[in-house]
């Protein structure tokens, strides 16, 4: 594979955007990339209420049928990182709405010892129930390798929380717990936290075990992520989100470690002043959006109880409002589906574990979604008047690219639509209606517009008489997969030419995909391992 397929252009976009009345104009560099690499970044209709997808502010999704119910009582295994006897663990434990509503109904054994914790909330669905609930213990990590975790069961008090931070050992890029706690993947799946996935185990050898290959999260950890970190791109599509997902539908150590140590580093980075960041640790990206991740940040405060990290996501939230104009005016205005996606999506995390911002947060998020559900109908660029199969058509200038014609990248529109979809999830109701019905004519387009003759998925798509430009490369069958079936999923399950076209993405990815370097698997193992839930 040609290195020419990973390495940014030298071109860089100033954009200025004007924010409405009241808002400030701010100015964002935006890197585009060569238009020959394809691996680069640059590159429905409505569900009735209370059917199949139908959010009810929960963030779960309801009745959508994708996640497993959760375990009433598991095994969390212990992982010592060089230190014996008696120590105090911690960690949290991420739970779906309705699971749980009182910290103190989780009980702690270590043999037959129901161990005296401590317990804390550390965020609630809109139902009230919690989302995650962070627990202390004191217990010999040489002779007990494991604890016993019953839920709705009142355990032992006794104990006063610690700062996270004296659980830790290592400094810079070597942070890490005293000791792991791995929770199983039947757990983390069925929280919803992560969004919808199973564990990978429960689609092995099926036509749905595709990313099993492309997403080894040993071959692509820390350490390779280190190598090249002096370099900003291996920073893109949020590390850490990628890592937890991968700890999330695995279970396994090698993604929970690379994920914390991850997600450590970025936070150091961060210079946070009057709740808004400042600065970030990704080389020369201080003004770029595209490196500004929320979601890595939430996640490690629901599985650590670390409120720093809540901190950091609060704060981007805050930077990003300043960093992007959500409303597109069909010109040549800097607008992408990865930059639309990612200030969403630093809105919606911020939103799920803010303590003391959910207006402020929230109203960042419903301005951004009623501007992306705007440009996706807006009758532009010479598209049908129909708008059942719609992406979100853009100039290829306003893309950053010299194509000279409108339309989409297949590929990052599932940046998109992940956001799109955590919204629809988190609020609810007729709100979430229409976005699942945004998801629909989204992942229509997609299934019949954005593959070339051999079933490739597109680098772009041109939409009205404009011309498509083809993909050299087999690393982007997983985003169009997870973008179509999510869209089959949020229409009721019942569109069969959607399920066709995404088991054949899904065959595209297990047969023909490829992963070139950091920045290729950041990519394809962030949202398109959503896919197997969406499809089982």
């Amino acid at each position: 594979m040609s290195d020419s397929h990973f390495f940014d252009r030298a071109t860089t976009l100033l954009f200025a955007t004007a924010f409405a009345a009241g808002a400030c104009a701010c100015t964002t560099t935006e890197n585009s990339e060569n238009p020959a690499d394809p691996g680069d970044p640059y590159m429905g209709e409505p569900v009735p209420d209370g059917g199949p997808g139908e959010g009810d502010g929960d963030g779960t999704g309801d009745g959508d049928g994708t996640t497993p119910p959760a375990p009433a009582s598991f095994t969390a295994t212990l992982v010592p990182n060089g230190v014996t006897g008696v120590q105090r663990v911690n960690f949290a434990i991420p739970f779906a709405a309705g699971a749980i509503t009182d910290p103190a109904q989780i009980k702690i054994t270590a043999g037959t010892t129901d161990l005296p914790a401590a317990r804390r909330a550390l965020a609630t669905y809109g139902d009230g129930s919690l989302m995650s609930v962070q627990v202390q213990v004191d217990v010999d990590v040489t002779t007990n390798p494991t604890l016993t975790v019953d839920v709705g069961v009142a355990g032992a008090t006794g104990l006063t929380m610690a700062a996270v931070e004296t659980t830790t050992t290592g400094s810079g890029n070597a942070i890490r717990p005293k000791v792991w706690v791995r929770l199983p993947a039947s757990l983390l799946a069925a929280s919803t936290v992560f969004g919808p996935v199973i564990p990978q185990a429960e689609v092995a050898g099926t036509p749905l075990d595709a990313w099993a290959s492309i997403c080894n999260y040993s071959q692509w950890n820390t350490s390779a992520f280190l190598a090249g970190s002096a370099d900003r791109e291996v920073w893109l599509f949020d590390r850490a989100t990628s890592m937890y997902r991968g700890y999330a539908i695995t279970g396994d150590l090698s993604p929970l470690e690379s994920a914390y140590r991850e997600a450590s580093l970025y936070r150091a980075g961060m210079t946070i002043s009057n709740g808004m960041t400042t600065n970030i640790a990704v080389p020369t990206a201080q003004t770029d959006l595209k490196y500004h991740y929320s979601q890595g940040m939430a996640l490690h405060y629901l599985l650590t109880g670390d409120d720093r990290f809540r901190e950091a996501a609060e704060a981007i939230s805050a930077r990003v409002a300043g960093m992007f104009n959500p409303s597109y005016n069909g010109a040549d205005q800097f607008w992408t589906e990865r930059h639309a996606g990612f200030a969403l999506l630093a809105h919606e995390w911020a939103a799920r574990v803010t303590d003391d911002k959910a207006a402020a947060i929230g109203a960042r998020a419903d301005t951004a979604v009623t501007a992306y559900l705007a440009t996706q109908v807006a009758q532009r660029y010479g598209q049908s008047t129909d708008t059942s199969a719609r992406c979100f058509a853009h100039t290829a200038g306003a893309h950053g690219e010299s194509y000279g014609n409108a339309g989409c990248s297949p590929w990052m529109s599932a940046i998109l639509a992940d956001a799109l979809d955590a919204h629809a999830r988190r609020v609810g109701g007729a709100r979430a209606t229409e976005v699942r019905a945004s998801l629909g004519r989204l992942g229509k387009i997609i299934a019949r517009d954005g593959r070339d003759s051999t079933g490739r998925p597109l680098y772009w798509m041109g939409v009205g008489a404009a011309g498509d430009v083809a993909d050299d490369f087999d690393e982007h069958w997983g985003e169009s997969a997870y973008v179509v079936a999510l869209a089959w999923a949020s229409t009721g399950k019942t569109d069969a030419a959607l399920r066709t076209a995404a088991d054949q993405l899904v065959a595209g990815l297990k047969s023909r995909g490829e992963v070139g370097r950091v920045r290729s698997f950041n990519w394809q193992c962030r949202s398109s391992v959503m896919t197997p839930a969406l499809l089982r």
